[in-house]
């Protein structure tokens, strides 16, 4: 019989650097807090054991991702796709600080970002797709509880995909550094979301 495949998706923590700025592409480390905080839920998602991590290959994940596959002795995959939506232009700069460089073109993009790319950046068109095809890639099926430890934007695109939500509607998911859900995968069948942390506080 075929038995379904947990995914437990980890968001990265606190990072070294300014907080609320456009951080896609740019790759700075987990800060002390960033690292508890991943640890402390890692403890609670680590039941039943995990078969397999996957990671976005940024350092704020792939650092925890490969050490957590490291004192477990399972696999680990880096998959680019798993990385976040790239900010172009807006790299490391606050909204407000984008609106003052480019008014008009951060306000479309704050709007209506499904619609418009940020200068340089990634449309969300592609950035959805990608994220897509990585989950539509997974071994599902598989018995096995797999983590993904990735970003918060991947977990939106995730998450509207299983629920059925516009990413606008999403985008009113609170994810907090950690925040973490969990999905049971089973083939020919829609996904179902177990578990939802977001901040500090379980819906199931």
């Amino acid at each position: 019989m075929t038995r379904a495949t947990l995914l437990s998706v980890l968001r990265h923590g606190t990072v070294a650097g300014r907080p609320d700025v456009f951080r896609g592409r740019s790759d700075p480390e987990l800060d002390t807090d960033g690292r508890a905080q991943m640890w402390g839920s890692a403890q609670s998602l680590d039941d039943p054991a995990w078969f397999r991590v996957m990671t976005s290959p940024r350092r704020r994940c792939h650092d925890f991702a490969a050490e957590q596959a490291r004192n477990r002795g399972i696999p680990l995959d880096v998959d680019p796709r798993w990385a976040e939506i790239d900010f172009g232009a807006w790299e490391e700069l606050t909204p407000k600080e984008a609106l003052a460089r480019d008014g008009a073109a951060c306000q479309v993009f704050l709007d209506h970002p499904e619609k418009h790319r940020p200068p340089q950046g990634e449309s969300f068109t592609e950035f959805h797709t990608r994220v897509l095809a990585a989950f539509d890639s997974l071994p599902v099926g598989e018995a096995g509880h797999y983590l993904l430890v990735t970003h918060a934007g991947v977990m939106r695109v995730i998450l509207s995909h299983v629920l059925g939500l516009t990413f606008r509607s999403a985008r009113a998911i609170a994810l907090a550094p950690a925040a973490h859900f969990r999905l049971s995968l089973l083939p020919g069948h829609a996904p179902i979301l177990l578990s939802l942390h977001g901040e500090g506080r379980c819906m199931d």
